[in-house]
């Protein structure tokens, strides 16, 4: 982590896994509030029934710690010194072309 915009990159990362963590527990304490307060309500459909509450507070507790995850692992990966999009597929043209005239020059 040298340069400040790393540290800022890395800052902003850890900040995004933070607020995907307190907006998830907002989420899953108000529907676990729900499931106390209406325990009743079930999901239909045709003549099954199934409880609402428990896997809607399983998805949101799981998409918030992959979210949390990815975050923190991407802010990982750039604290230590990885560019991200170095090797992404759809490059630009010219990229493309600065990029093979670099690797040509330094080949020969």
């Amino acid at each position: 982590m040298s340069s400040p915009e790393v540290r800022r990159t890395v800052w902003l990362l850890r900040g995004a896994a933070l607020v995907f963590g307190v907006l998830g527990l907002s989420i899953a304490l108000w529907l676990a509030d729900k499931a106390v307060r209406y325990p009743h309500i079930l999901a239909r459909q045709g003549s099954a029934e199934a409880p609402l509450w428990i896997p809607m507070l399983v998805f949101v507790l799981v998409c918030m710690g992959a979210s949390i995850f990815l975050f923190l692992r991407a802010a990982a990966r750039v604290a230590r010194g990885e560019d991200l999009y170095a090797r992404r597929h759809r490059r630009h043209p010219s990229e493309r072309l600065a990029s093979e005239r670099n690797s040509a020059a330094s080949t020969s």
